[in-house]
């Protein structure tokens, strides 16, 4: 098996297991109950009001991260052929303007530290906007 095909197919298995851990993670670590109904209660909601406390500071964080414009750069050469030339050595369409940074790192031989960037899951469509598009 072609290496690039064996350690996609090892990243998309280790993305599956990373998703489907935090499903399994429960919104609120609720306390254990003492028998004291008003204690539990005032137990109960301050676990509550952590848990939406955590989420918002995780929200916010991965919000930073998808909307941070400083992950990318620009790599210039005198011709085309030179750009044309690079692309073939390390492995590139030459019809990319827009190239896999991961990829190149890959070609290069340069290990990348690894990044779980959350984006919003975008595959379900609102039936709502399809109209707008016909």
């Amino acid at each position: 098996m072609d290496d690039r095909v064996r350690r996609a197919k090892e990243e998309a298995a280790a993305k599956i297991r990373r998703v489907r851990a935090r499903r399994r993670a429960p919104y609120v670590d609720m306390p254990e109950p003492t028998g004291d109904a008003e204690v539990d209660s005032f137990a109960d909601l301050d676990a509550v009001q952590a848990g939406f406390r955590r989420r918002a500071k995780d929200e916010s964080a991965r919000f930073n991260e998808v909307t941070d414009s400083e992950y990318w750069f620009a790599v210039c050469f005198k011709t085309r052929a030179q750009r044309e030339a690079f692309l073939a050595a390390i492995k590139q369409s030459p019809d990319g303007k827009y190239l896999d940074g991961e990829a190149i790192a890959r070609a290069l031989g340069i290990e990348l530290p690894e990044a779980d960037v959350k984006f919003h899951d975008v595959s379900r469509v609102d039936k709502t906007w399809i109209e707008f598009a016909r």
